[in-house]
Formats: C-alpha cells, structure tokens, sequence
C-alpha cells in the first residue's frame, strides 16, 4: 500500500515538472518566434536614408549623452564643493556616481546581447538605478531655491543622460542583431532535437501516471510531425515492453 502511494506520487510530480517544463518551453518558443521576426535587409532605394538616419541617431545620442553627463558633472561638483570638498577631492567626486549609470547600462547590453536571465541583469538594474537616484538627489540638492521647477531642472541632466544611453543603446542592438541574421534564420527552423527529448521525458513520465500522451498530443504541445510522434512513442513504448519482457524471462528462470 505504502509502495502504491509512493509510486502515485513520483508519478504526479514527475507529470507536474513535465508540465511546468512544457509551459516554460512554450513561452521560450513564443518569445524566440516574436524575436525571428525582424525584417531582411532594407530595399535598395532605402539603405542610404537609412545610413544617414542611423548616422544622425549616433551624432544626436553622442551629443544628448556628453551634453547631459557634462551638466549632470557640474551640479554634482557644486554639491561637493558646498559639502566640504575642495580642489581636486571635489572634481573628481562627481565621477563616482554619474559613473555607475554608464556602467550599469552597458551592463544590461551585454546582458541583452548575451540573453542572460532575468535574475543575472538584477545587479546591472541595481547599479543603474543605484547611480541615477543618487545623481538626481545630489543634483536637486545644489539648488537652494524651493520651487519646484528650479528642482525640475536640475533633475534633467542625469534623466536625460540616462535616457539617451539607453536608446542608443536599444538601436545599436536592433542593427547589430538584424545585420548578424541570415537569410536562412528568417526561415522557421525544423523541430530541434531538444522538443523530441521533451516529448519522451513527457511521454514516459505520463506513461508511469497510467495515462500516456497520445500522438496527437505529442503532435500539438511538443509541434512534432506525425512520424516524429511515431518515433518517440515507439521509443517509449518499446522500452516498457522490453522491461516487461526482461522481468517475464527474470521470472521464468527463477
């Protein structure tokens, strides 16, 4: 009794892990899809209207970028100077905050460009934001007037540094993504070997739950072709009866 409830329950977990993988491996596939949509390469007739634009977007977030951090350097050295820092201790405070908004969004780049997961770009989110609030907060806090839009404006420069480095940030992506894809990745992809590995850990772990997936279900969930479906159910099917068989023979020379 106590083995047949041990076994039920291997067997609903093992189901409910397939399932969750099943889910997991859905949203990847969807996500994957939307992200092989881009267009191909640009028409003839557009590709120089598209160079200049790109040409312009680089010389408008270069300028928008060194022009903000400039401005955000200058009322972080006045909060310093008015804060007991003088002569060179002074210059170079500023550099240790506006810093961290530079590193932390090339960080999350990288992080974009290497598709780390989610819970590995927490550190590079942290330091962005880390930086960009205590840039605001010292460039607010040199402005002795109360009003508010004398505050608003001093909180411009770090927010639009920010800002312009995170858009050129995003399009350098797009191109260097779009530039890298071949024609051949446009086209959708036979099914990996890795969805008919999930089909057989799905298939033997329903089989154990005494209500294996049919080849319509392995069909629709995993996307494989009829004869995949086959394949992998034959696979499955032929071990259990092999182990079927092997325990007969252990039985009859016992």
């Amino acid at each position: 009794m106590v083995n047949a409830l041990a076994f039920r329950w291997r067997a609903w977990r093992a189901v409910r892990q397939t399932e969750r993988e099943i889910r997991a491996e859905d949203r990847a596939e969807r996500k994957t899809t939307r992200q092989a949509r881009p267009a191909g390469p640009a028409p003839a007739a557009l590709r120089v209207p598209r160079a200049l634009a790109l040409a312009g977007i680089a010389v408008l977030v270069g300028a928008a970028s060194l022009t903000s951090f400039a401005e955000s350097y200058r009322g972080l050295y006045d909060w310093s100077h008015e804060h007991g820092l003088t002569g060179l201790w002074s210059a170079v405070w500023p550099l240790q905050v506006d810093v961290f908004i530079a590193v932390g969004e090339l960080a999350l780049f990288v992080a974009l460009a290497d598709s780390w997961r989610t819970r590995s770009r927490v550190g590079a989110w942290l330091v962005t934001l880390g930086g960009l609030t205590v840039s605001v907060a010292g460039n607010v806090g040199h402005v002795h007037s109360h009003l508010i839009s004398y505050r608003a404006t001093a909180a411009v420069p770090p927010l639009a540094a920010a800002a312009a480095l995170a858009v050129g940030l995003g399009v350098l992506k797009r191109v260097v993504g779009n530039h890298h894809q071949s024609p051949a990745d446009a086209v959708s992809s036979p099914v990996p070997t890795d969805a008919e590995n999930a089909a057989l850990i799905a298939l033997r772990a329903t089989l154990a739950a005494g209500n294996p997936l049919s080849g319509r279900q392995l069909e629709t969930r995993f996307g494989l072709t009829r004869a995949e479906a086959t394949k992998v159910r034959a696979a499955v099917l032929g071990e259990t009866n092999g182990s079927d068989h092997e325990g007969e023979t252990e039985t009859t020379r016992t």
